[in-house]
């Protein structure tokens, strides 16, 4: 479960800010990865160093990397529910897949958005303006970094319920009912038609 951090909380309400979420619990791996690198659909964390700004860690998840900014959704700024809310709505339109097309150590998960180095027909205009309407607090979210003012760039594998669903570890009851069951139907217990 994601914590809020209630430190600026009545500030920020007075202000119409969205307190910030930890979701550290759901970051599955986190791998050092170069800016240039960075394509949309992928989730980053970095340190952002400018004045006035609230989060200094920025959870993101990448619409479009111009080379100078990063354009994306903060997830700090989106409860969990949210966050998975999002993703849903997202991979109704484009999947998420493990891939290692920015050749980093470990593989990562991405929402497979369109790059110059992976064409696909969905790109961040259109995931933008399909799912953003869904939601305010989307829009709210919504933020453009600097890539000057970022520094320690961080690659993130995220817990996505609806990857889990498609592609996580089953329960050996679950594997029992849904395989084992209707070939004991068929075939018997014994394995004998």
């Amino acid at each position: 479960m994601a914590r809020i951090d209630k430190t600026k909380s009545s500030s920020l309400t007075e202000r119409g800010k969205s307190p910030k979420i930890d979701h550290s619990k759901k970051i599955l791996l986190e791998q050092t990865i170069q800016e240039k690198i960075i394509m949309p659909g992928m989730i980053v964390r970095f340190a952002y160093n400018s004045p006035k700004v609230y989060d200094r860690r920025p959870l993101l998840f990448v619409f479009q990397n111009t080379g100078q900014l990063l354009h994306g959704i903060n997830l700090n700024y989106l409860n969990e529910s949210l966050v998975q809310k999002f993703f849903k709505l997202t991979q109704a339109i484009v999947p998420a897949m493990e891939e290692s097309k920015a050749k980093l150590k470990e593989n990562y998960f991405r929402i497979q958005l369109s790059d110059k180095r992976r064409p696909s027909p969905v790109g961040g205009q259109l995931l933008y303006n399909t799912v953003m309407p869904r939601d305010r607090r989307f829009k709210e979210s919504y933020r453009t970094y600097s890539l000057s003012k970022s520094t320690s760039m961080k690659c993130i594998n995220y817990d996505f319920d609806i990857f889990k669903q498609t592609h996580g570890k089953q329960s050996p009851e679950s594997v029992e009912k849904k395989y084992v069951a209707p070939l004991e139907q068929i075939y018997g217990k014994d394995g004998k038609k």
